[in-house]
């Protein structure tokens, strides 16, 4: 692989505005009440007084081993050897819904059509439209932000190469900040349960 693209997220920058999610609907055409792409989710930690509720915006990780492209069983799920990201080809799409069932972070998602659609870092605009879509570029290469890093109203969520968002996090996100998936969690010590519910 020639570079993996991921997310940075910096929850003390996060208003909890859902800019991000709203501006993912608008850039690929989702209906308001279809599926969501990218979701804020609200992580509360501790109780009164010491009480603290965090906002994250969430959306496909574009795992190292996507657990989505292993279950499906006709291929139809690929992680692009170019950058990195994870895409759909919907027209191998039987809606058998195993790769929702085995992300641990609930992107894969179900529209009218039971076709899998999901983020794919604005290869293209609307479900599918990341397969066969030349390699991501940076802005200096040409290439545009995702919606989501466009529209976010405090400056929390960026996305890029993993290698040049790792040269703006701290040292504790750069240790803890990376799991699975290639998304940077930035916070100021607290810890974050990702549910997978579908909403």
């Amino acid at each position: 692989m020639t570079e993996q693209w991921g997310f940075y997220f910096d929850a003390e920058k996060c208003i909890g505005c859902h800019a991000c999610s709203v501006s993912c609907r608008v850039r690929n055409d989702i209906d308001a009440d279809g599926p969501k792409w990218r979701r804020v989710i609200h992580a509360e930690n501790g109780t009164f007084p010491d009480y603290e509720q965090v906002s994250v915006s969430i959306s496909c990780m574009h795992c190292e081993d996507p657990p989505c492209r292993t279950v499906c069983p006709t291929g139809a799920i690929e992680k692009r050897a170019t950058d990195g990201i994870v895409v759909v080809d919907q027209d191998k799409c039987i809606g058998c819904h195993y790769c929702a069932w085995s992300c641990p972070y609930g992107a894969p998602k179900f529209d009218d059509d039971d076709k899998m659609q999901k983020c794919h870092l604005c290869l293209g605009e609307g479900a599918g439209d990341g397969h066969g879509a030349p390699p991501k570029a940076t802005e200096a290469d040409g290439g545009r932000k995702p919606g989501c890093v466009e529209n976010c109203v405090g400056d929390a969520l960026k996305a890029g190469p993993m290698d040049e968002l790792m040269k703006e996090v701290t040292e504790g996100a750069a240790t803890d900040g990376v799991g699975k998936g290639n998304f940077i969690f930035e916070s100021a010590g607290s810890t974050l349960t990702i549910e997978t519910d579908s909403d």
